[in-house]
């Protein structure tokens, strides 16, 4: 991707979020094998069925590995950017206004309180609905919707233990471990499903998918993503190629602050793009947050391994026979 394709003409613009709030609903989820009661909702859902995470469905031009990603101009008039060192996100002044007054370490009862008490998220984006509803019948409806709404996401929250989840099979494979202590929460409103990922019943990222459209909150493809997202917080993000042996399994672009790392994922295949922010202080603990790695299918068992460490052998099978060569002991040879 060309620096100056980045850029273009997006330069100047400082696009928002949508500000108008949807529905809270709640499309199908994959159903954890222990019996999880899932999620169902007629709405549109932004197709995370799949895990076609690749680059190559983009239809904005993704970037694989073009361009200098540590030269990074002013955006949008925006004063000079800071230089981001090899092999680092370009850091901005600030990514907080992004975080929709949320906060890392918060447990999942936490986000949930914030989501459902009365007053909350959930509860106001149904306020315009309900100022234009007529007392009785409708005003009883939409008043069950949105109790529903909030339960469900309660509902949604998932345990990533031993038995494997329906989400193995979607574009967010990856984010999680198993056997780590992770979970899980999810939401979908405002045009865009988002999920909220914990270690240690702590809120450490949050992984929005948005549908790429023309009348898109970042627009119709991952370019249109890319520069909003740059337009939003003044500079122009690393650009780094799908690598999966440095864990980058799609285009990414990201930027970092003091504390969160922010990064916009190409999975333009499924005509969606994922918008994440991760704590940077768990991000930097991973490895050690996460003991426990995953099995290899094809791995040797250990026991068999340590059997077979020195080579295998037939313990049946007898003594190499003598030489028909070597002369024969039977006796001492006669006097002459």
């Amino acid at each position: 991707m060309k620096r100056a394709v980045l850029v273009g003409s997006f330069g100047l613009l400082f696009a928002t979020m949508g500000a108008t709030a949807v529905v809270a609903c709640h499309p199908t989820e994959p159903k954890q094998a222990s019996g999880v009661d899932p999620v169902t909702d007629d709405s549109a859902s932004s197709g995370s069925s799949s895990s076609g995470g690749s680059s190559g469905g983009s239809s904005g031009g993704s970037s694989k590995g073009g361009g200098d990603p540590l030269a990074q101009p002013s955006v949008g008039g925006g004063g000079p950017v800071g230089k981001a060192g090899k092999g680092e996100a370009t850091p901005v002044s600030s990514l907080a206004p992004l975080m929709d007054n949320l906060r890392w370490g918060m447990s999942h009862a936490d986000v949930a309180k914030v989501f459902t008490e009365n007053g909350g998220i959930i509860w106001k984006d149904y306020d315009e609905k309900l100022a234009k509803a007529r007392v009785g019948p409708e005003m009883s409806a939409i008043e069950n919707e949105r109790e529903q709404a909030k339960q469900a996401f309660g509902r949604s929250f998932i345990e990533f233990k031993d038995t494997p989840t329906g989400y193995d099979a979607t574009g967010i494979k990856g984010e999680y471990t198993y056997r780590n202590r992770e979970s899980l929460m999810w939401i979908t409103r405002q045009g865009k499903k988002r999920y909220f990922f914990f270690i240690n019943d702590r809120l450490w990222k949050m992984y929005d998918e948005v549908p790429l459209a023309e009348s898109g909150v970042l627009g119709k493809t991952y370019l249109d993503a890319v520069n909003t997202m740059n337009g939003k917080v003044a500079a122009q993000g690393r650009v780094q190629g799908a690598d999966p042996a440095k864990g980058v399994n799609a285009t990414t672009v990201d930027w970092k602050d003091g504390s969160s790392h922010l990064r916009v994922v190409d999975r333009s295949g499924e005509r969606i793009v994922a918008v994440v922010m991760e704590d940077n202080g768990t991000l930097g603990n991973l490895a050690s947050l996460r003991p426990n790695k995953a099995e290899d299918p094809t791995a040797i068992d250990p026991t068999i391994a340590a059997v077979t460490k020195g080579g295998l052998s037939d313990p049946n099978a007898g003594k190499p026979a003598a030489s028909s060569s070597a002369p024969t002991k039977k006796g001492a040879p006669p006097k002459k």
